[in-house]
């Protein structure tokens, strides 16, 4: 992947952990359009596009990341969620069993397969699934989802679902947005993404490599390095809401 298209990917993830759907849509086709086997890039488009309520859009992209890469258990799951904006249950589950087998300790996948089963009339194995999602929930101490009454008008919770499983990367994020923007010489800008992945994880932003960056850049600028920006600590940064249940997804997850 040459420079050009990882910026565009890191500019599409930014953008994807903001929750600004459609420009991240935009993000990833231009990354596609220069390296259509980027199965991440396709992975992460397909997420995009069920945020955006375009299913049958999704499952193709999602259906073009498990082929370029079946063994990776998010992009099964996401197209399983795909399946499920359109209804179509069947294989959604045949998507989620792969999913689980990939991820078997993933309580929301084994969710997701129960309401998938349980959807297309296999109440047994629906049960199972429930079943193994609380034992994961009990040992993990993470909360499960609530079991849904199978009801064909249910409102769906995947897209929070989504956004929670790719929240624990933004520092990341906003970290690899703001070596990009120094690199094309957008240095104001730059320094901002790089105070709100400081905020976030002041640790891992101190040793990252965007303050050397910076200082050879001032040096390279011709400026005396004790005038190099100075960065005093930032304020905590507006986090994104969670996006509202659909109809019309970590779950960002892929960078």
């Amino acid at each position: 992947m040459g420079l050009r298209v990882t910026q565009q990917f890191d500019i599409g993830v930014h953008h994807f952990l903001r929750q600004e759907w459609r420009m991240a849509a935009t993000a990833f086709r231009e990354v596609l359009r220069e390296s259509p086997a980027d199965a991440r890039g396709w992975s992460y488009l397909g997420v995009c596009l069920s945020h955006l309520g375009d299913g049958g859009e999704a499952e193709f992209a999602l259906s073009r990341a498990v082929a370029l890469s079946p063994q990776d258990g998010e992009a099964w799951f996401h197209l399983g969620v795909a399946r499920s904006l359109r209804e179509e249950w069947d294989r959604a589950a045949n998507a989620h069993r792969r999913a689980v087998a990939l991820l078997p300790n993933d309580l929301v996948a084994w969710h997701r397969l129960g309401v998938a089963l349980a959807e297309s009339g296999e109440r047994a194995s629906a049960e199972t699934a429930f079943e193994r999602a609380l034992v994961l929930s009990r040992e993990t101490g993470e909360i499960m989802p609530e079991v849904p009454e199978i009801t064909s008008s249910r409102p769906d919770v995947h897209l929070a679902e989504a956004a929670e499983r790719e929240d624990s990367r933004e520092g990341d994020s906003w970290l690899t947005l703001a070596l990009s923007l120094l690199s094309l010489g957008e240095e104001e800008e730059a320094m901002a993404a790089f105070e709100r992945a400081y905020t976030i994880d002041p640790e891992r932003a101190d040793r990252s490599l965007f303050r050397p960056m910076l200082r050879l850049l001032t040096v390279a600028g011709g400026r005396p390095i004790d005038e190099e920006p100075e960065f005093e600590g930032p304020e905590p940064p507006m986090r994104p809401s969670a996006p509202p249940p659909r109809p019309p997804p970590r779950r960002p997850e892929v960078a």
